[in-house]
């Protein structure tokens, strides 16, 4: 993934707030980045920022402050998950 791409997608990601050249994660909201190939990739689950460098980017966990540092070629997804009760009720279930 190139850098752009990344930026895009945090940018239009709910719970995701810039802050210079970081992102940040607000709380309760669960930020997960998936590294390496499609099929094979490896989740980094829990991240709380996200700090985009001209080469790569750092990513800071909440477990423990964990940190990875992280080329952008060998990014190929994120997710978002919002807290637990705001996405609402969906049809059909009570």
């Amino acid at each position: 993934m190139e850098r752009a791409t990344l930026e895009s997608m945090l940018e239009t990601a709910a719970g995701v707030e810039r802050s210079g050249d970081a992102y940040l994660v607000a709380d309760g909201f669960r930020f997960s980045l998936y590294v390496g190939e499609p099929g094979q990739a490896m989740e980094v689950p829990e991240v709380s920022r996200l700090e985009l460098k001209p080469a790569f980017c750092e990513a800071r966990t909440r477990e423990q402050g964990t940190i990875y540092y992280l080329e952008y070629s060998s990014l190929h997804g994120v997710s978002i998950r919002p807290p637990t009760g705001v996405a609402g009720r969906r049809a059909g279930f009570s």
